[in-house]
């Protein structure tokens, strides 16, 4: 029996997927200061504040989301059965992430108040979703060279 060799990149997204998904419980415990650290929209943050169900459905349906990139990952790492539509999902989270990633630069040259709006953490945050997209960008990479 020949051991199966698992894809970093993959393991890369999936790993990331994962903890991006744990923060986002862990900023739901943390309550509304959390919350408002990761720079959730004030309708978030408010109903933090007040104990309502928006903070806790949206947060808990993000989280759910990342937890199912992370599966996809997986997948394509060889650590799980193979999902269905495996590329698709791969494509898709690798442009999202990827254009999340990329989204400040064309606002910023289109308007540069968007400039004095940024600050050190949504630099940050581009910065770990456009290494997340690449991620999941070369984890299809390898899945389409297996296929074919």
């Amino acid at each position: 029996m020949t051991a199966v060799k698992k894809e970093i990149w993959a393991t890369l997204a999936g790993i990331s997927a994962f903890l991006g998904g744990l923060l986002h419980v862990i900023a739901l415990i943390g309550g509304a200061d959390w919350i408002y650290f990761f720079h959730a929209p004030p309708s978030v943050v408010e109903s933090a504040r007040l104990g309502t169900w928006l903070a806790s459905v949206s947060t808990l349906f993000i989280t759910a989301l990342m937890w199912l990139c992370s599966l996809y990952a997986f997948s394509a790492a060889g650590y799980l059965r193979r999902l269905p539509l495996l590329r698709t999902g791969l494509l898709v989270v690798a442009f999202i992430c990827i254009v999340r990633g990329l989204i400040f630069f064309p606002l910023i040259l289109i308007n540069s108040a968007w400039l004095k709006r940024l600050d050190t953490f949504e630099i940050v945050a581009s910065v770990i979703w456009l290494a997340i997209g690449i991620f999941f960008a070369l984890g299809l990479r390898a899945v389409w060279k297996k296929s074919c």
